[in-house]
């Protein structure tokens, strides 16, 4: 009995010479092409992904500010209290703003 590792492995490898020899044949039609006709399939494909980019961005900007569930709602926040951290550096003596401590 084979292995599943010795199968995985076969099945990889098999798929690997599938993929060459579709790529070899595909490269071989396409190499017989003229280049009128490979000058026309490029900008077949161009003039596909302007539109298709295009698109994507209309779309993108034409639902900037739609939200169709809810609104978002503004409001303030109120006062944020700030952690005060001690100062372990006994070198310098550190000013306090606003008291009459000098």
């Amino acid at each position: 009995m084979k292995s599943i590792k010795k199968t995985m492995w076969g099945a990889y490898w098999k798929l690997h010479d599938k993929r060459k020899q579709l790529r070899t044949r595909l490269k071989g039609y396409l190499d017989g092409l003229p280049p009128k006709t490979r000058r026309r399939i490029v900008l077949a494909m161009l003039a596909a992904f302007a539109a298709l980019a295009l698109y994507t961005f209309g779309k993108a900007v034409h639902d900037i500010g739609r939200n169709d569930s809810s609104r978002m709602e503004i409001d303030h926040t109120g006062q944020v209290e700030l952690s005060v951290k001690p100062d372990n550096n006994h070198n310098v003596i550190p000013y306090l703003y606003g008291t009459d401590e000098e």
